[in-house]
């Protein structure tokens, strides 16, 4: 198995767990089958993923306001195209220009530390985005999705949680031993410190 869109490195989870060589693969699949669930448990847990995509692709929405659309995370403006459903007939015919028709929202995400998505689109020139009698989605985006780099809390967090699955399969009875006598229960779901360090980037949860 190859890590894939995994949040810290099989070099890291080695050295975090102490008793790994560099020369030492023994567990190798193992480790990067904990970094890859852990990575995909923080994709569920804040509703959103923290790598970019490779190409852009193409997604649809459903414009919340008149003049302003909630999208998911766009990491860059290279290769961004915004286009409207204005016929209502699913054809995305109209194609807006950035800073001209619309502009990328929090206007400051690229100069944050981390840097941070855009995750939304406004419009500027006093334009309306398309309603649909049809219930089709009127806002076409293409673009690479995702963040433009994982933030360090998150692969913090991510190490934290690939220990605790790693070391799951070792638990008896529910619970590891951690050395001098000590043992801690496996969790089921995230690790509480792990947890806290992804709070920041949990999209609102409705209901």
């Amino acid at each position: 198995m190859t890590i894939t869109k995994g949040y810290t490195t099989l070099a890291l989870l080695r050295s975090e767990l102490g008793s790994y060589a560099a020369s030492d693969t023994t567990d190798d699949s193992k480790l990067e089958a904990a970094v890859m669930a852990a990575s995909r448990q923080i994709d569920a847990h804040t509703g959103r993923f923290f790598w970019q995509d490779a190409t852009v692709v193409s997604r649809q929405f459903y414009a919340e306001e008149d003049d302003c659309c909630t999208v998911d995370d766009i990491s860059t403006a290279t290769g961004l195209v915004v286009k409207t459903d204005s016929g209502d007939n699913g054809g995305f015919a109209t194609t807006l220009t950035i800073t001209t028709n619309f502009i990328l929202t929090p206007p400051n995400a690229a100069l944050g530390y981390p840097v941070r998505p855009w995750t939304g689109i406004q419009l500027v020139d006093g334009t309306t985005f398309p309603r649909s009698e049809s219930k089709r989605p009127g806002v076409q985006v293409t673009a690479k999705f995702g963040w433009p780099v994982v933030p360090d809390d998150v692969a913090k967090a991510c190490l934290i949680q690939s220990v605790q699955l790693f070391k799951a399969s070792d638990a008896v009875f529910g619970a590891i031993q951690l050395g001098d006598g000590f043992a801690t229960r496996v969790r089921a779901s995230l690790n509480p410190l792990a947890e806290a360090l992804l709070e920041p980037y949990c999209h609102p949860r409705v209901g």
